[in-house]
């Protein structure tokens, strides 16, 4: 690989590794009121959290500039199928919803607040 893709490579892990960390620090202090030993057990899917939204954003910007089909020749033929980003994106926004929820009926209000952000942030990707 030549110098020059790996060091693209590099600074687009070294990106998301930063996004990742500002979310995770995000979902960290939304859940700063839920109380502590479940603070505890809910630590990975804080992460999860984190993980899954940084990698819709992620999905989002490849279907953005790719387009929701993809268009391909094999053998003879021209498929025309759905995108396999869009197949991921829409299985990982619901897995995410679930874990948001999760997280949010941990908080001693029921996340009422939080919640409301987190679905504005779903709606927003749906469009």
């Amino acid at each position: 690989m030549p110098a020059a893709v790996k060091d693209m490579v590099f600074s687009q892990e070294l990106e998301k590794a930063r996004r990742f960390k500002r979310e995770k620090a995000r979902v960290r202090r939304i859940c700063r009121n839920i109380e502590p030993s479940l603070l505890k057990a809910a630590a990975a899917l804080i992460e999860e959290a984190a993980w899954q939204r940084v990698t819709l954003e992620g999905l989002r910007r490849m279907v953005d500039e790719e387009g929701v089909l993809d268009v391909f020749a094999q053998g003879g033929d021209i498929i025309v199928r759905r995108h396999p980003a869009v197949k991921a994106y829409a299985s990982m926004v619901q897995r995410y919803c679930t874990t948001s929820k999760f997280l949010t009926s941990l908080l001693p209000d029921g996340g009422h607040d939080v919640e409301d952000e987190l679905m504005a942030f779903v709606k927003r990707q749906r469009r």
